[in-house]
């Protein structure tokens, strides 16, 4: 016949795994890490019989362990247990649940000087929480409620526990440290972001200077370009290649001769070749740097090229042309018949729209100037989000004429690729 204390001891020994388990399911929850923390110390004080008890974690500077939970005391949520030199090497090398009556001698230095925060929690054990020979918190228990001694079994459970809970505080800390650091090189990067956007501007506004008629133009173009690019769905690195592209397409010009650029008479042929080289002198330039984006020197060679193939510098036509330098082609064309240049006055915006519809197909690209229109026709209407085109031309006009002139567009059967 199995004795009473026999089936008591198989009994305790049942609970314990249980409690094991269910201290394992705690840890890898999903819920908030404090209340899991703490859910987790009032399992093990249930499972040893034990009315207060405290969980403190390794603050980060390795100096000190703060409260993460408690039960039974009353303000413990401001206790701190300082770590002076040696501590934590002392409690990594403790056995694994210390009864703080019989600590081993190389403790006495951190009991004594927590001898204070230790009488208040009523702490009758510590049990250090180590991970890889590292510590990572300590535990402390206070006396069983039956005011008994803490058997062999109790301290073999608790030490079992105990290492559930450290590798659940270990992960936690190691989840912060990350995601510290995920944060830290996310403000690197947009910090970095903003230093290339600012050059590439500098760059930009560095090529507009040169001529007093074109200043903001390169600004402008992106920014049509940018329209263009949402209003056509395109994925978001080829919307920011585009705004770079057009902030850049120009480059080349700085090494035009200042007075061709400024002459407000025709060229000669010899500066006409002077001027019809910046694309390719941007492209050199631009070729040279790995952008994240895509290919921006391809962006700045060819925006001036047609789709009837009769543009410069390749002569390259239709679909063979980049999406992104159709659109670049038609925003910087748009940009120039709006603003005043040296050679001759802005044109009209309805002037302009019939400019535009009547190269469709021989320099622009039909679907590109299709969705010119409908951006242009919604920010006149109010359903654009962020107005980009209306609010940055430089004339009063009579939104109800644009919008004829673009039903006139919509109406055009004979208008390649208009709906």
């Amino acid at each position: 016949m199995i004795s009473p204390s026999s089936v008591a001891g198989v009994k305790k020994i049942m609970y314990a795994f249980s409690s094991l388990n269910d201290l394992g399911q705690i840890i890898t929850s999903n819920g908030g890490f404090e209340e899991v923390t703490k859910s987790g110390l009032y399992l093990i004080l249930g499972t040893v019989s034990a009315a207060q008890g405290a969980i403190f974690r390794d603050d980060g500077a390795r100096s000190r362990l703060v409260v993460l939970a408690h039960k039974g005391v009353d303000g413990a949520t401001s206790f701190r247990l300082s770590l002076h030199d040696g501590d934590a090497e002392a409690l990594v090398d403790a056995p694994g649940v210390v009864e703080i009556r019989r600590a081993p001698q190389n403790l006495n230095s951190f009991i004594s000087h927590n001898g204070a925060t230790l009488t208040a929690l009523r702490a009758a054990l510590m049990v250090p929480l180590r991970v890889g020979g590292n510590l990572v918190g300590l535990m402390t228990v206070g006396a069983r409620f039956s005011g008994g001694d803490y058997t062999d079994d109790d301290l073999q459970i608790l030490a079992m526990m105990s290492q559930q809970l450290s590798v659940g505080l270990s992960n936690h800390q190691l989840f912060q440290s990350l995601q510290k650091k995920a944060e830290e090189n996310r403000a690197l990067y947009e910090d970095l972001q903003d230093i290339y956007n600012d050059t590439v501007r500098a760059f930009a506004a560095a090529i507009d200077a040169k001529d007093r008629y074109t200043q903001g133009h390169s600004d402008r173009v992106a920014r049509y370009a940018v329209a263009i690019a949402e209003e056509l769905g395109l994925p978001q690195d080829e919307v920011e290649a585009l705004r770079l592209g057009g902030l850049l397409h120009d480059i080349g010009k700085i090494t035009v001769d200042t007075s061709i650029i400024r002459k407000n008479s025709v060229l000669t042929d010899r500066e006409l070749l002077e001027m019809h080289r910046h694309p390719t002198v941007g492209f050199d330039i631009l070729s040279k740097i790995n952008f994240p984006w895509g290919d921006l020197s391809a962006l700045t060679r060819h925006h001036h090229e047609k789709v009837d193939g009769n543009g410069y510098p390749d002569g390259i036509r239709g679909e063979d042309l980049l999406l992104g330098a159709r659109i670049i082609a038609l925003a910087d064309a748009f940009d120039a018949m709006t603003t005043d240049r040296p050679y001759r006055k802005q044109i009209s915006l309805q002037e302009t729209l019939r400019e535009i519809r009547r190269c469709v197909g021989t320099q622009f690209d039909p679907r590109v100037a299709k969705t010119l229109f409908q951006v242009i026709e919604k920010e006149l209407t109010g359903r654009s989000r962020k107005p980009a085109i209306i609010p940055s031309l430089r004339e009063k006009f009579d939104s109800q004429r644009i919008r004829e002139i673009l039903q006139e567009v919509h109406d055009d059967c004979g208008y390649p690729g208009m709906a």
